[in-house]
C-alpha cells in the first residue's frame, strides 16, 4: 500500500498521515536511525507542529475554517503546554515503537489508552493484524542459542580415516583366518562359465 493508513481503511477504521512528504518512500527510506533519539529533536518547532495539527482539527471540528480565531492561542486555557509535550517527548524517546518489541498490554500502549481517556468520552482498544511484508510476533524477550559445529572438512577427514580403518581391519581379519590368497580372490573376476550347447 502507498501509506499506512490504507491499512487501517481497509479495516473501516478512521486514519490519518501527517507527513511533511508529498509522496509515500520507498522501504526504510527517510523514516529514522540512529540518529532518532531524543537529542535531536527539535522542541520549538515540535510544539509548534503540535499546535497547527490541533488548531487545523478543532477548526474542522468546529467549523471555523476560514476564520481568523486562534482555539488554541497562547497564554489562553487551552495553549499547549511545553512541559507536558517534553514528558511524552521523553517517554517516546525512551520506549521502543516497533512493533515487534511492544506488546497487546505494554505499559506504553496503556499509558496512551489512559491519556485518551481522560480527554474522551470513549475509549476502544483493537487489536487487529495488518497486512504486509512483514510478520510481527507479540514475543518481546526470546533465548537465541549459538553452537558451534566442525566443518564439512572435519567430515570428510573423519570418513576418509574411518574408511581406511574399516578397510585395514577387513584385510587383517580375511588373512588372519582364511589367507592372502583368499583376500586377492575377493577382488579377482570370477572365471566365466561358458554353456556348452548341444
Amino acid at each position: 500500500v502507498a501509506w499506512e493508513h490504507e491499512q487501517f481503511s481497509r479495516l473501516r477504521v478512521t486514519a490519518a498521515t501527517l507527513s511533511e512528504l508529498s509522496a509515500a518512500p520507498e522501504l526504510l527510506e527517510s523514516t529514522g536511525g540512529l540518529l532518532d533519539s531524543r537529542h535531536f529533536v527539535d522542541e520549538t518547532s515540535f510544539i509548534r507542529s503540535v499546535k497547527l495539527v490541533a488548531e487545523s482539527l478543532a477548526r474542522h471540528i468546529y467549523g471555523y475554517q476560514g476564520k481568523n480565531i486562534q482555539i488554541f492561542a497562547d497564554n489562553s486555557s487551552l495553549a499547549v503546554n511545553p512541559s507536558y509535550i517534553r514528558s511524552w517527548l521523553d517517554l517516546l524517546s525512551q520506549t521502543p515503537r516497533v512493533a515487534p518489541f511492544i506488546s497487546k498490554n505494554d505499559p506504553f500502549i496503556m499509558a496512551l489508552k489512559k491519556e485518551l481517556a481522560d480527554h474522551t468520552d470513549e475509549v476502544i482498544m483493537q487489536h487487529e493484524v495488518l497486512d504486509g511484508m512483514f510478520t510481527f510476533y507479540d514475543s518481546t524477550k526470546a533465548s537465541l542459542n549459538i553452537y558451534q559445529v566442525a566443518s564439512v572438512t572435519f567430515d570428510l577427514l573423519l570418513l576418509l580415516v574411518l574408511g581406511s580403518y574399516l578397510i585395514v581391519l577387513f584385510s587383517f581379519l580375511v588373512i588372519t583366518t582364511r589367507g592372502l590368497d583368499d583376500l586377492i580372490s575377493l577382488f579377482r573376476r570370477p572365471p566365466s562359465r561358458k554353456v556348452k550347447t548341444a
